[in-house]
């Protein structure tokens, strides 16, 4: 039986990104003859795209290469994969991303042991560290009951079955080229009431994020018509509670951000013609049920946009400044199993000197031009109780191969303390929290790489999410139930954590002492210092021993293997020699070299 149908359209693929995506194919889990992979050539004007499909597919007989006349975009050839799937359920993916080596069999196990008959997988973005923040913070089952935000983020990459597409009709739409046409079929399927299940705990899709469109958004007109196109498809197809999520979102984040941020560097006709498209739209799509859902900055543009103040638009784009919150590193150190991690951050303007609030902390007054200040009712004025409750800081790790980003649930302490000067006053986020590495290496290859570390700062309307930088110069080894870490301050002054001697050489942080060596027959043990221990283990790697006696390098291993609070390298050879020892270890991706007298 086939279990699952990979669905690729494609257009003048490129040699490299169809390389690493099929090798993501030949890494799964799951058996190849459980899953078909089709690839749907949407009339490549390079024909020599199509012919590489051939010849890959030719040395696989689970894939199937298909061409159609060229559509433009990607809905047709997704039908057309669809209408040809043999499998019990779809996924659907682009030729320049990849999935990740269990993907196909954790979505398919997910599905068939909650009888779903959609998988939300988690997916990552190569950039950034926010992105699908909020949807993948868990497995969830019966995720429908959430309503449409089930279906977020709105990608293609999702698991459908495919008797429930044919069963309601569900196609991706074929006529003139829309944005956006990912979002409408997500809505279109949660309208017909599948059964939802969010499958968060393993990363199931890469997605790379090839700009394949720098003109994206230029043409303002059509942008709009776009937008109004997507507000009418809301109307249409949602009931109420889902439209005025839908409509929402994307009032905040594209018709509202299209005249706040840098609003005023635009041309004089490309302001007026966003402001007056931003009011229609507004007009047109948004209700008080819509409004009373937003932040207080929010609502300052939406009540600007209702009284038709292009002035006031510009005057409050001008005020605005650069404020962060970049997390500093405070201390490390290792408890029991886990690294402990202190730090701290203040919100700034432009990371050179503290922002000042105004007010107090029990009321925050919004930093506002004296001309929008005074055209604002009295609500605008001030931030609400529960925007100040809502404020976050909070820690997350990233994989620095494989781009996975995990929020790391092990916090002792987070909390915000105010400071007031003559000015105003300042807040300063203190966070405390434990995190194991390995607890994140849910595939080999990822024991194998850096993991970066960021802080999540929410306070008020002002979001960072951004890497702990470290002001001091600091490495630091430990063992822990068999792992190798070196935390340390990387070139770009920035906290990451090294598995397995990656980026660094663990022994050269560790420090093997050389001059405290016990030799027992052909075996040479090195005490190991400078390092923390937690758990019994042995780690075993290649070595070779050179003595000037010897022809050459001897093969042998170096094991390193830990017992209470102690660690002890071992090099054994077949026939070790007295004298001086030229020692190299393979650790890995580093190369460990010493030279010890016997």
């Amino acid at each position: 039986m086939v279990k699952v149908s990979v669905i690729i359209p494609t257009f003048n693929n490129t040699k490299e990104n169809l390389n690493r995506l099929v090798a993501s194919f030949d890494e799964q889990t799951m058996d190849q003859n459980e899953f078909e992979v089709i690839f749907v050539d949407d009339g490549s004007s390079e024909f020599q795209s199509l012919i590489r499909l051939k010849q890959i597919a030719e040395s696989r007989s689970n894939y199937t290469v298909r061409g159609i006349n060229p559509s433009g975009w990607g809905s047709k050839p997704r039908n057309y994969g669809t209408r040809i799937a043999k499998g019990k359920y779809v996924f659907y993916s682009d030729d320049d991303d990849s999935i990740f080596p269990q993907a196909l069999e954790k979505m398919f196990d997910f599905a068939e042991e909650n009888n779903l008959d959609v998988v939300n997988p988690k997916v990552i973005r190569t950039k950034g560290w926010s992105w699908g923040w909020n949807e993948y913070m868990e497995n969830v089952i019966n995720a429908e009951e959430r309503g449409i935000q089930s279906m977020g983020p709105m990608t293609v990459p999702k698991l459908y079955r495919k008797s429930f597409l044919e069963e309601n009709g569900l196609a991706f739409s074929e006529g003139e080229k829309v944005w956006w046409e990912d979002v409408m079929f997500s809505c279109l399927v949660y309208s017909k009431k599948p059964r939802i299940g969010i499958l968060a705990d393993y990363p199931v899709y890469h997605w790379r994020e090839q700009n394949r469109s720098a003109s994206f958004g230029k043409d303002l007109d059509y942008k709009w018509s776009q937008l109004n196109n997507l507000g009418s498809f809301f109307e249409k197809n949602l009931i109420q509670s889902d439209r005025d999520i839908m409509i929402g979102h994307w009032y905040k984040s594209r018709v509202l951000g299209a005249i706040s941020k840098n609003f005023h560097k635009k041309s004089e006709n490309d302001q007026k013609k966003e402001f007056e498209m931003a009011r229609s739209w507004q007009q047109r799509f948004v209700n008080e049920n819509v409004v009373s859902e937003m932040n207080t900055s929010e609502k300052i543009l939406d009540y600007i946009l209702r009284e038709d103040r292009l002035d006031l638009a510009l005057s409050l784009a001008k005020s605005k400044i650069d404020i962060t919150a970049r997390s500093y590193l405070s201390e490390l150190s290792f408890v029991e199993d886990k690294i402990q991690v202190k730090c701290k951050a203040s919100l700034t303007v432009g990371e050179k000197e503290n922002l000042k609030l105004k007010g107090n902390s029990n009321e925050i007054k919004v930093n506002l031009p004296k001309d929008v200040a005074k055209a604002l009712p009295a609500d605008l004025l001030v931030y609400s109780k529960k925007e100040v409750d809502n404020s976050i800081y909070l820690p997350a790790i990233k994989g620095r191969d494989t781009r996975a980003t995990w929020d790391i649930k092990t916090v002792v302490d987070s909390s915000f303390k105010y400071s007031k000067g003559l000015t105003g006053f300042n807040v300063k986020g203190y966070l405390d929290f434990l995190v194991d590495p390995a607890t994140y290496a849910l595939d080999d290859g990822d024991r194998y790489q850096a993991w970066d570390i960021a802080t999540r700062f929410s306070f008020l309307d002002n979001f960072s999410q951004r890497a702990i930088a470290c002001k001091d110069d600091f490495r630091k080894a430990a063992i822990i139930n068999g792992e190798t870490y070196v935390a340390y301050k990387n070139n770009s002054d920035l906290l990451s954590i090294d598995m397995n001697s990656t980026i660094l050489d663990f022994l050269a942080v560790a420090k093997p002492e050389i001059q405290s060596v016990e030799v027992v027959g052909n075996s040479i043990n090195i005490p190991i210092s400078n390092v923390y221990v937690y758990g019994d283990s042995k780690i075993t790697y290649f070595a070779t021993v050179q003595n000037k006696n010897s022809k050459g390098f001897v093969d042998g291993t170096a094991t390193i293997s830990t017992k209470g609070n102690t660690a002890l390298l071992t090099v054994s050879v077949p026939d070790l020699q007295r004298g001086e020892n030229k020692i190299n270890i393979a650790l890995n991706n580093r190369a460990h070299e010493m030279t010890i007298q016997i």
